[in-house]
């Protein structure tokens, strides 16, 4: 459609979160606003960390599985659900089963998952234990490469705020001394970084095209039952800088890098039904239908909130959930 926000970008890396909002209003949304001491979240940050490398080599005998099936006939692999799809390597139905295994994941260190990987391996055919080898093509930086990477964009919005208490306008970058408007910074990029570093603590479900909900709901004629703004992302924020130009935030993705329709924890339960009534509905494949419940699922069942996003995550760069 000619004028739609849909028709001007070419391609979308999707994603579905189960998001802890309580960790972003009492512990992220703070730190941005400039409370408390500079490293008052790095307990957050070694845990973002540790869980980065279990999602790595998880991935790894993911691929492993994926390499392995290409030469082999007969096995029960999709690739979009275990590789591009589901967080770390699950494998298994069932709501009850989907979110205890994300669990143990979460609370895995990098030496426990292959392990738990040799189990989901066997899930899908006893025989493929001890044939599968995990993909060893890829290595992640090291511990201090990774914590600065996943830390330095919420450092920089508290910079941002730091500098407009001072009464100041220019926030310089570390390293590269660049500098930006510290107002803009604030009021354009918080929801997403927010939710980039709530999900290094809980991986959402990679997805690949129009495939997030508020969209489905839209292109079937349907209203997104239990669908927000994102506004609750920045909502101290917009509170303590009440005089910055806060944007309205659309209840959609219209773009790429974007955090799209939030759903409230009290209304997770009522959106995925919601979904599920109206599934054969929605333009897309089944398995990204699934997807989103599993994500959904896995929301209600951690009484957390839920929402849509886009380029969190990309196939092509290799940052996998």
């Amino acid at each position: 459609m000619r004028g739609s926000p849909y028709c001007l970008i070419m391609g979308f890396d999707t994603s579905f979160h189960p998001v802890d909002l309580p960790l972003i209003e009492e512990r992220l949304l703070p730190y941005l606003a400039g409370h408390g001491d500079d490293d008052s979240i790095d307990d957050l940050v070694a845990r973002a960390v540790e869980i980065r490398k279990v999602r790595f080599r998880a991935k790894a005998w993911a691929l492993g599985v994926q390499e392995y099936a290409c030469d082999h006939e007969g096995i029960d692999f999709a690739a979009h659900l275990h590789v591009w799809g589901r967080p770390f390597f699950l494998v298994g139905d069932g709501p009850d089963r989907i979110a205890e295994d994300l669990r143990r994941y979460l609370t895995a260190s990098a030496d426990d998952v292959d392990a738990l990987a040799v189990e989901m391996i066997g899930r899908i055919g006893p025989g493929l234990v001890g044939l599968v080898e995990p993909d060893e093509g890829g290595q992640l930086p090291d511990d201090a490469a990774l914590a600065a990477g996943l830390a330095m964009p919420l450092r920089m919005l508290r910079a941002a705020a730091i500098t407009l208490r001072r009464g100041e306008r220019w926030v310089r970058r570390p390293g590269d001394g660049r500098e930006f408007d510290a107002a803009r910074l604030l009021t354009r990029e918080v929801p997403y970084c927010v939710l980039e570093f709530a999900a290094a603590l809980l991986p959402g479900w990679m997805s690949r095209g129009y495939t997030w909900p508020t969209r489905l709901c839209a292109h079937a004629g349907l209203d997104a039952e239990g669908f927000t703004a994102p506004t609750a992302l920045t909502g101290l924020l917009r509170e303590e800088f009440s005089d910055l130009e806060w944007p309205d935030l659309p209840a959609t993705i219209g773009g790429n890098y974007m955090v799209g329709g939030l759903v409230p924890a009290a209304s997770v339960a009522e959106a995925r039904a919601h979904l599920a009534c109206h599934r054969d509905r929605f333009d897309c494949d089944a398995v990204d239908v699934r997807k989103i419940d599993e994500a959904m699922v896995v929301a209600e069942r951690l009484g957390l909130g839920f929402c849509e996003a886009t380029e969190l995550y990309s196939a092509m760069e290799g940052n996998l959930n």
